[in-house]
């Protein structure tokens, strides 16, 4: 079987929080189910995002694009493994770092999402991490 299911867990309304913050996040399938598209709004804490996903079958893939109100925009590509989804950005930024999101511990009403960085890919150092559970 392909990956092209294997976002299906994000797809929803969800409740964020992480030290300090919360915000919202809806995840919904779009383009006859072929596109995921991501509306994120933290913007009490001034972040407001958007991402645009699709699997990739010829790579066997997910390439995504994120920008958000900063102004800042990542272009990311990963897969899903034994320890949950992974996306690396697909080169360094413009301060040397690689970054990579993981969406981990994954159930069907929560799951963890981390985002961190590395001059090298080998050692992680850790950014962000948000603690999803599904809207009511």
């Amino acid at each position: 079987m392909d990956g092209s299911r294997d976002f299906d867990f994000w797809v929803g309304n969800w409740d964020c929080s992480w030290s300090g913050g919360e915000g919202r996040n809806v995840v919904e399938w779009t383009c006859c189910g072929r596109v995921l598209h991501e509306a994120f709004d933290a913007e009490r804490h001034g972040l407001v995002g958007t991402s645009v996903s699709v699997y990739d079958a010829a790579v066997g893939r997910w390439v995504q694009t994120w920008m958000d109100s900063s102004g800042t925009w990542f272009h990311l590509s990963g897969s899903r493994g034994e320890d949950g989804m992974q996306l690396r950005t697909t080169t360094a930024s413009g301060d040397g770092y690689r970054k990579r999101m993981r969406f981990t511990d994954i159930h069907e009403d929560r799951f963890e999402w981390d985002w961190s960085r590395s001059r090298d890919g080998g050692q992680w150092e850790p950014l962000w991490a948000i603690s999803y559970r599904r809207a009511r």
